[in-house]
């Protein structure tokens, strides 16, 4: 037994009430969303591609996970903490979509342009988390990235074997440049328009220049010495 207290008007009132009248937690006071930080990436990456990536704040994602802000801030630092978490997710979906199939050399490399230049304008912002995300290179979150650079490397070697690192770093560079274009001005032709030929040519122009050194820093190299 327990004594509640009440009040009318001036007077207070008293009751013994049995504990089987107690409202319990379960059934008056709801549980706080729990945060799974392994899908919160993910759960950001949805709400940037809802909102555009310059439209999206760290109220959005927590309304989209349905917890507090406050909540969310002991998961994350900040803005920049969370989109480094979101470049993480991207990498790893980019890394999947990059599966070339063909069996020779320079096909596979083309097919693989056209996989990263598609995953790029299917998933805008996703592409945006990973690109404006900023790991530093010792950090195990750089690990992703890594994951990423080591799979096009290999992928590139097979078509430029003698200058793996300098073939596959012009590769990068012109198809995050052509994602530009075709994501800005430039939009208004297809987004691979152009984009076997200027591959191969790539392919074709380290192969007949090769080998040429590595513009890669030397703690990213792959090419043996």
């Amino acid at each position: 037994m327990c004594t509640v207290f009440t009040y009318s008007h001036s007077v207070r009132c008293t009751r013994s009430i049995g504990f089987d009248e107690l409202p319990t937690v379960s059934q008056n006071v709801p549980y706080p969303a729990r945060i799974d930080r392994k899908k919160l990436a993910e759960q950001a990456l949805e709400v940037a591609e809802a909102k555009g990536w310059d439209s999206w704040s760290l109220r959005d994602v927590a309304a989209h996970v349905g917890v507090t802000v406050n909540a969310l801030y002991r998961h994350v630092d900040d803005r920049a903490h969370l989109v480094l978490a979101m470049g993480v997710a991207a990498a790893g979906e980019l890394r999947s979509a990059l599966e070339p199939i063909a069996s020779e050399p320079d096909d596979a490399v083309v097919e693989m342009s056209r996989q990263f230049v598609d995953f790029a304008m299917r998933r805008p912002h996703a592409y945006a988390a990973l690109t404006h995300a900023k790991p530093d290179p010792g950090a195990p979150e750089m690990a992703a990235w890594t994951a990423v650079w080591v799979d096009v490397h290999a992928c590139v070697r097979r078509a430029v074997p003698e200058s793996g690192d300098a073939a596959a770093f012009a590769l990068w560079a012109f198809l995050h440049g052509r994602v530009g274009l075709a994501q800005s001005a430039a939009r208004l032709a297809e987004a691979t328009a152009g984009l076997d030929d200027a591959v191969r040519c790539l392919l074709e122009g380290f192969r007949a220049r090769s080998p040429v050194p590595s513009p890669v820093p030397p703690h990213a190299r792959l090419d043996p010495d």
